[in-house]
């Protein structure tokens, strides 16, 4: 075998290494749906989807958010959008309830912090964009996992608001880090014409966040168990 066959050969290898490696990547981070799932939680709220991918798994009502696990597959488009571009999971309101206002968007942005890789890393790191003095505003240890939360996760711009919390979760059979991002976004109301349209009240978005609230209460771990930030 001459030197140039050898040199072909171990590109093919590496390129096949390269490329089971990103079929595993992928597999082990596509959601598993369920539509069997039938759950009803202490709000009322009727779960009737849930995605799991070994670890984590998330119920929630379909009938008000739709899933994506690309930025493609958001079927809502909005300045501000319901999930930031970096996630494996993004589920996007699509109720009606707050048609005609100037609400914007909702969303929970799921994502695997493979670069988080220590309890403490991932449970203390601040949120993109923010600097090393924000620290967590709640913390939660049991012998399977450790949590934490950044409340007033937010932003805005450009005549639009979004608010919002960000959680983490660290894992500890597994040594895996998730974070979990809310946010909702609206206009500001002072920009339309008196009477165009209706006001998102803070009770619109009292209760639409505690929807979200209702669905991050509810994932759960392999064991069964939930409420794991609290």
């Amino acid at each position: 075998m001459n030197t140039s066959t050898r040199v072909g050969l171990v590109v093919v290898i590496v390129v096949a290494i390269i490329a089971a490696i990103a079929i595993f990547h992928n597999r082990a981070l596509a959601p598993v749906i369920d539509t069997n799932t039938t759950a009803t939680t202490t709000t009322g709220t009727s779960f009737d989807k849930s995605i799991s991918e070994g670890t984590i798994t998330v119920a929630y009502a379909s009938q008000n958010w739709g899933l994506a696990t690309n930025q493609t597959q958001i079927l809502v488009k909005s300045y501000i959008p319901p999930c930031s571009e970096s996630f494996n999971y993004c589920f996007y309101y699509i109720g009606s309830d707050y048609k005609g206002t100037n609400f914007e968007s909702a969303g929970l942005r799921i994502q695997k912090r493979t670069d988080l890789t220590t309890e403490r890393t991932c449970t203390n790191t601040p949120p993109e964009g923010f600097d090393a003095s924000v620290q967590p505003t709640a913390n939660h240890s049991e012998t399977e996992y450790a949590s934490s939360v950044f409340a007033s996760v937010g932003d805005a711009g450009a005549g639009h608001v979004a608010s919002g919390s960000l959680y983490r979760l660290y894992v500890r059979s597994n040594s895996s880090c998730y974070e979990f991002e809310t946010r909702v976004g609206q206009t500001q109301y002072a920009n339309y014409p008196e009477g165009s349209i209706k006001q998102f009240t803070s009770a619109d978005q009292a209760a639409l966040e505690a929807e979200i609230k209702n669905i991050i209460n509810n994932i759960s771990l392999p064991s069964g168990t939930k409420n794991l930030f609290s």
